[in-house]
C-alpha cells in the first residue's frame, strides 16, 4: 500500500511512533476497530453446463484493508465506483423523505437513460432548511459481496477516494484525492472540505495518474477553481496486514472523520437504498392512515357535537316552556328564572284543591321554625317569605354565607323528608339569596 500527498507525490513517510501515539490518544473515539476492505474483479474461469466448456467470467471479491484493534464486527468496504456522480442541493425542509423525492423529480428527465440510485448526504442546517450532497449510483454498482461473518447493519460502503480528505488539511480542504487499485484509478476533488466532482478510469498505464491530475488541472483553471493540493493511494497488490501501514491508513480515516463528520453516515450499500425505500414506504402507509383516523374523528366529533348542540337546544326549550307555563297558570308576577317549575306547579295544586297528603299543621310548623332558631342562636337567617301548604313549606331568605344555608338546611333533615336548596345566588351588599324546600 503505497501513500502520496502534495505537490510531490512521493514525500509522506511513515513514523511509527508518531502514528503509534496518535492512535492511541484517540482509541474508543473512531474508526480504529473497524475493518476496512476493498472490493476488486477477478477473472476466473467456469464450467458452462450449456457450451460444456470453460468460460471466463469476472467477479467481485472482497480483500481486507486492515482488521481494525477491536472486537466489534463493523466494517466499511471501500469501492471504486464507475458511474458515481455528484450534485448540490439545497432545500428550504429538512424531512429525509421529502429531501429524496425533491431530488428524485430533478433527475426525472434523465432517467430514460436508465435507473439512477440517490444517497443524499446532509451537510449543514440553517433553520428549518438544509444543504448537502447527492450521490447518484448505477444499480448495478451496489451488488458489493460480504464476508461470512457479516451481521446487521454494520456494514457501510464508501467511495473509494472520499474518506482521505484529511491530507488535504494543509490546503484547506481543497484539492484532488485518488485512490488507485489493479484495474482503477478513481479520484474526489475537493473545495473547502466539500466533494464537487469525482471520476473514474481504468488504469492503461503507469501514466495513467499523471494524466489524471493534468486533468484536473486544467479542469479547475477552466473553472476558476482552486486547485490545492494532491493525496494519492495506491492499493494494488496482495491483502495488506502490516500493522504499522494499518496504523496509518487508520489515522488518516479518523482525521478525515473528525473534519467532516458527515462522511461516517454515508453508506453507498443496497441494504441502504432498501432501507430508505422501506422507511419512504413505512411513511407513506402511516400518512395515509392517520388522514383516514383524522377525517373519521373529525366526522365523529362534528356528529358528537351536533348531537349535544340538539339535546341542550331541546332541553332549554323544555325549561323555557315549563317556566312559561307555571308564570301563566300560577304566578304571572314572578321574574327571574324559577329552579323547578314542575315541583312548584305541583305543590300549587296540592294546596289548592287539598288533595295532598296529609302533613304539618301551620302551628306545628311555626313551632318546628322557633325550635331551629332557638337551638342555634348565632344562625343569621332571615326568611322574607315563607309558604305553606299541606305537602310542605318554601322558603325563601338570605345568609351571609353558604355554610349558614347549609346548617340551616340540615336543621330541617330531621323534621321532614326531604329538605333542599334551589337558587342560590350572590347579591352583593346582602349576602346570598336562597330558596329552600321543604317536604314531609
Amino acid at each position: 500500500m503505497a501513500l502520496k500527498s502534495g505537490d510531490l507525490l512521493s514525500r509522506l513517510k511513515f513514523n511509527k511512533d508518531l502514528f503509534i501515539s496518535r492512535i492511541r490518544n484517540k482509541s474508543g473515539e473512531n474508526f480504529d476497530d473497524t475493518e476496512f476492505r476493498r472490493l476488486t474483479e477477478i477473472n476466473a474461469k467456469v464450467y458452462d453446463e450449456d457450451t460444456e466448456s470453460e468460460v471466463n467470467e469476472t467477479r467481485r471479491v472482497l480483500r481486507i484493508i486492515t482488521k481494525g484493534n477491536g472486537t466489534r464486527k463493523n466494517s466499511v468496504t471501500l469501492v471504486p465506483m464507475k458511474s458515481l456522480s455528484l450534485e448540490d442541493f439545497a432545500f428550504p425542509f429538512s424531512n429525509s423523505t421529502k429531501i429524496r423525492e425533491a431530488l428524485r423529480l430533478q433527475v426525472m428527465p434523465y432517467s430514460a437513460a436508465g435507473n439512477l440510485e440517490i444517497f443524499p448526504v446532509v451537510l449543514n442546517k440553517a433553520g428549518r432548511g438544509v444543504n448537502g450532497v447527492v450521490w447518484y449510483l448505477s444499480p448495478d454498482e451496489l451488488d458489493v459481496p460480504s464476508m461470512p461473518y457479516d451481521s446487521g447493519n454494520n456494514n457501510k460502503v464508501w467511495p473509494a477516494a472520499l474518506p482521505f480528505i484529511s491530507q488535504l488539511k494543509d490546503y484547506d480542504g481543497t484539492g484532488v484525492t485518488m485512490w488507485i487499485d489493479e484495474q482503477n484509478i478513481c479520484s474526489m476533488l475537493w473545495q473547502n472540505n466539500k466533494p464537487v466532482l469525482s471520476r473514474w478510469r481504468k488504469l492503461s498505464s503507469i501514466h495513467t495518474e499523471e494524466k489524471e491530475l493534468a486533468w484536473y488541472d486544467n479542469y479547475c483553471k477552466a473553472r476558476e477553481l482552486e486547485r490545492g493540493g494532491s493525496f494519492v493511494i495506491n492499493i494494488a497488490g496482495d491483502d495488506n496486514n502490516d500493522k504499522e501501514s494499518g496504523l496509518e491508513f487508520c489515522r488518516i480515516i479518523n482525521e478525515s472523520i473528525k473534519i467532516c463528520p458527515w462522511i461516517a453516515d454515508v453508506n453507498l450499500s443496497r441494504r441502504a437504498i432498501e432501507g430508505a425505500i422501506d422507511l419512504e414506504r413505512n411513511v407513506r402507509l402511516l400518512t395515509r392512515v392517520s388522514c383516514w383516523l383524522l377525517a373519521l374523528g373529525v366526522v365523529t366529533l362534528g356528529t358528537s357535537f351536533i348531537k349535544w348542540h340538539q339535546t341542550q337546544t331541546q332541553l332549554a326549550e323544555a325549561r323555557t316552556r315549563s317556566e312559561s307555563f307555571y308564570r301563566k297558570v300560577f304566578d304571572p308576577s314572578h321574574t327571574g328564572r324559577i329552579a323547578n317549575p314542575v315541583s312548584l306547579a305541583r305543590d300549587k295544586i296540592a294546596s289548592l284543591t287539598g288533595t295532598g297528603p296529609a302533613g304539618h299543621q301551620i302551628d306545628e310548623v311555626l313551632a318546628d321554625i322557633g325550635e331551629i332558631f332557638t337551638g342555634n342562636q348565632s344562625m343569621d337567617i332571615t326568611l322574607d317569605i315563607i309558604r305553606y301548604n299541606s305537602e310542605g313549606l318554601d322558603c325563601n331568605g338570605t345568609a351571609p354565607d353558604m355554610s349558614t344555608i347549609l346548617t340551616f338546611r340540615r336543621a330541617w333533615e330531621g323534621k321532614a323528608s326531604v329538605a333542599q336548596v334551589d337558587n342560590t345566588q350572590f347579591v352583593s351588599g346582602i349576602g346570598y339569596r336562597f330558596d329552600l324546600r321543604i317536604r314531609w
